[in-house]
Parts: structure tokens; C-alpha cells; sequence
């Protein structure tokens, strides 16, 4: 872009992600529009087998004291705004605002399930703008690899806490230590 360019207000473009067709995602992070169409099986798999694990428990007791969103905006200040592919918030932090569009609460935590078309956003300016705005834990799946990789924010960085492959039994990751669920679970099998 030349300098004689005028570079579009975050406002311009929450504007133009809320007027893209239903079938498409808009998300404003460092001005910039990333638009994005739905997920496709793989991911949606991934999406559904960890969300069923937070809510029911994945073998250890359900998480009550979470609430939990698929795909739902969230509007951080200075008008950025991101869709994570599942949100968390302690319930006592979200309360008053679990019918919010968007919601303005900070997610505790959120998981971004890594493909082709979202790899480059999700693990640069989108993870930047969840450090920026002290997100407190991050997980990334990449269904194609199979792998489950959870970080913790610590002084304004992100600290790896543990990855896990393929059919591994996954307990006691930050934030959820009463949590236990297999990945193998989440894989779609094409045959």
C-alpha cells in the first residue's frame, strides 16, 4: 500500500465483516480483514469431540464451573475482532454476558484448530492479539498431524506445557487439571 493510500479503521472493517454472506467468518485483527468460509469435516470433528469432552466430562467429571462457545465473536478492544474455534470463560467472569454479540469478555482460554486456510492467521497475528489482551491459556490442534499442543501465558509469552500425538490419553492440562479425554477420539477416519 503507498503512503497516499488511506488504510481502512478497524470500524470500516467490523462493518465489512458484518455484512459478508452467511456462509463466511470475518475477523479484524491488526487491521486487517481475514475472511474465512465454514470448516470443513476434520475440523468440525476436532470441535465437536473436545467440546463434548468439556462439557460431559471425557471420562473425568464435567466441567461446571466453565462455559463454553463454539465459533462465537469476540470483540477485544481497539475494535479487533476474532472467532476462536472454542472459548472458554470461568462462569463467574462471564456471567451477565453469555448472550452478548459479541461478547466483550475476554476468553480464559481458547483452542484454534489449525488447517490449510487458517495456519499462517491462527499461529501469527491471532495469537498475538490473545497474548496482547492476556488470554491466559491457548490450545492448537492440527487434525491433519493429529497433535494437541497447550500453552500457558507467562509474562506477556506464551510457555509450551505439554504436546500430544495421535491416540494419546490427555489429563491434567492447564486450565482444566480435572480434565481427561483421548485424542483418538477427535480424528475423523475417512475410509
Amino acid at each position: 500500500m503507498s503512503t497516499a493510500e488511506k488504510r481502512k479503521s478497524n470500524r470500516e472493517l467490523l462493518a465489512e465483516a458484518a455484512a459478508l454472506p452467511e456462509r463466511l467468518t470475518g475477523e479484524v485483527i491488526e487491521g486487517e480483514l481475514y475472511v474465512m468460509s465454514r470448516p470443513s469435516p476434520a475440523h468440525q470433528e476436532v470441535e465437536a469431540g473436545l467440546m463434548s469432552s468439556l462439557k460431559f466430562g471425557g471420562g473425568g467429571p464435567p466441567l461446571a464451573s466453565w462455559y463454553f462457545q463454539h465459533e462465537v465473536e469476540v470483540l477485544f478492544p481497539a475494535q479487533e475482532l476474532a472467532v476462536p474455534d472454542l472459548s472458554g470463560w470461568r462462569s463467574d467472569r462471564i456471567a451477565g454476558h453469555r448472550n452478548d454479540n459479541p461478547i466483550e469478555v475476554i476468553p480464559d482460554w481458547v483452542c484454534e484448530v489449525l488447517s490449510d486456510s487458517t495456519r499462517r492467521k491462527d499461529l501469527g497475528p491471532k495469537r498475538d492479539l490473545y497474548a496482547r489482551h492476556g488470554l491466559g491459556h491457548l490450545w492448537l490442534v492440527d487434525p491433519a498431524a493429529q497433535v494437541l499442543e497447550a500453552f500457558a501465558l507467562t509474562a506477556g509469552r506464551w510457555t509450551l506445557l505439554g504436546t500430544w500425538t495421535g491416540a494419546a490419553e490427555v489429563t491434567g492440562v492447564a486450565p482444566f487439571p480435572e480434565l481427561r479425554f483421548e485424542l483418538r477420539r477427535w480424528w475423523l477416519t475417512l475410509t
